[in-house]
């Protein structure tokens, strides 16, 4: 008999849930646009859309919702947010109480990377670490077979780990975080930058404008062989690959997984990040290190959030 889990995941433009089967296959869909303003309301709108459009002989077990954020796991309650609101912070009760089931919630990167060892690149590995790079770069850590949280559920937030003390101003308050240096945004900015001094380059051609050019236009640059991008991505993917080997020097995983949108760049992000991590890891002696793609890819949150709730609050499921 199938068991089956809602699994929500809340991004920065759209909320998705999934009506997710024991064996990993997601059965129903939606998504909403995002309210930036009220992200819990957003939340409950897509389970109660599920709920009111699961087959009976499927009807839901449980509800895992990934939201961006330090997540309080013990309570299922958002404790610091940087760029959603949510309406009621008591993401679990609220989302309960509307529904009736039993609620896991979890950093976005968490059930992501549960959702990977669960049925994608990691399955079955009981050391993981799961990179999602995108705007920003989120990490989601497992060590034993358990999600490493954290004592306050602040864990694992690798894309503030610092690299550059002199770096660029971060967000989060410091300066030189490897977000600054590696993910989609700082692409995007360090290509803008380059586009001033270079305006031969096709960036421009592909934006519209210097100001235009994002992550996206360097990938597509990139495969065109223009210069000017592939040094950008050269140079993203170069600091990526010293993050990789701080993670092996402190975790020592079995595989690191990479998603999130700014993968897609391929061997030009990718292939220097790979060769970097290679050089480091073996100028100390240390094993090679494993590094996949996600397989998962943006069905990693619905498919992890459900994983983690059927194993977490229904344990008979087997889920993870």
């Amino acid at each position: 008999m199938t068991t089956t889990a809602i699994g929500v995941d809340v991004g920065g433009t759209g909320t998705k849930a999934g009506l997710v089967a024991d064996s990993g296959e997601v059965l129903l869909r939606v998504e909403r646009p995002t309210d930036k303003s009220a992200g819990t309301k957003g939340i409950i709108e897509v389970v109660e859309d599920i709920l009111e459009r699961a087959p009976e002989a499927d009807a839901p077990t449980a509800i895992g919702v990934g939201a961006a954020g330090f997540i309080d796991a013990s309570t299922g309650s958002m404790t610091f947010s940087p760029n959603l609101t949510y309406d009621d912070p008591h993401i679990a009760d609220a989302v309960r109480a509307r529904a009736s089931l039993p609620v896991v919630v979890d950093n976005d990167a968490n059930v992501a990377v549960w959702g990977e060892r669960s049925f994608g690149a990691a399955r079955g590995l009981d050391h993981v670490v799961l990179l999602m790079i995108g705007t920003g770069i989120g990490g989601g850590f497992i060590v034993d077979g358990r999600l490493l949280r954290g004592s306050t559920g602040a864990g694992t937030e690798f894309g503030h780990t610092v690299v550059d003390p002199r770096g660029p101003e971060c967000p989060c308050g410091l300066r030189g975080c490897i977000e600054q240096f590696a993910s989609g945004g700082a692409i995007g900015r360090a290509a803008r930058r380059a586009a001033q001094e270079n305006p031969e380059t096709t960036l421009v051609d592909f934006a519209g404008s210097i100001d235009a050019i994002t992550a996206k236009h360097v990938s597509r640059a990139a495969r065109e062989y223009d210069e000017v991008a592939l040094e950008v991505m050269h140079e993203a993917g170069r600091w990526l690959g010293i993050g990789l080997s701080n993670i092996a020097n402190l975790f020592d995983p079995q595989t690191i997984v990479l998603g999130g949108g700014v993968i897609q760049a391929g061997e030009s992000f990718l292939g220097v990040a790979r060769d970097t991590l290679v050089a480091m890891t073996a100028a100390q002696r240390r094993r090679p290190m494993r590094l996949d793609v996600s397989t998962l890819g943006s069905d990693a949150g619905i498919i992890g959030a459900a994983a983690l709730a059927l194993h977490e609050a229904v344990p008979d499921a087997g889920a993870g």
